[in-house]
């Protein structure tokens, strides 16, 4: 194990694991897809899209929800992605609060790109570990993203966080 504390503390090593998955997805995305998104955005497209699909309204909130990310963050997120013309938010009658978030056609163009290099990235980062070990690590890290909501004093069913980590 290379780099800080990981021996020492699960956390440490959670946190680097999710660092170096990050960048090696953004580099990818930004090669085979288009520099201006990475993959938190194009996974966030990815949902926005399927959303509008379906004909189910999208706003900020939902967001938040599915990326357990704050507000702010949410915020800066979507309106990099408005500016770069992936998404528009639109105000609701019923509330002029309310943004609705919606792919726009360069947005949708984009979608099925990001969709089939996320999945290969995903399947190279699972290369050489067996199902039976890839369902345990995934149950594991489920139960530490469970410990840690319940140590940052947050609620959260534990069908919600399975849907969310699949989603």
């Amino acid at each position: 194990m290379s780099g800080c504390c990981g021996e020492e503390h699960f956390g440490a090593l959670v946190g680097q694991t999710f660092r170096v998955i990050r960048r090696a997805m953004d580099a990818r995305i930004a090669a085979e897809v288009t520099p201006e998104l990475t993959g938190v955005r194009g996974m966030l497209l990815g949902e926005i899209v399927r959303a509008n699909k379906e004909n189910r309204d999208v706003y900020q909130r939902d967001v938040e929800h599915w990326m357990q990310i704050r507000r702010s963050s949410v915020t800066a997120v979507l309106q990099a992605m408005e500016q770069d013309g992936f998404i528009t938010r639109c105000s609701v009658e019923r509330d002029a609060r309310l943004k609705r978030l919606n792919a726009t056609a360069k947005g949708v163009a984009y979608h099925e790109r990001i969709r089939l290099s996320i999945d290969n990235f995903e399947r190279e980062l699972q290369r050489g570990v067996e199902p039976e070990r890839q369902a345990v690590a995934r149950a594991v890290l489920e139960q530490i993203l469970a410990n840690a909501h319940s140590l940052a004093g947050e609620t959260r069913p534990a069908s919600e966080s399975t849907a969310a980590e699949n989603g």
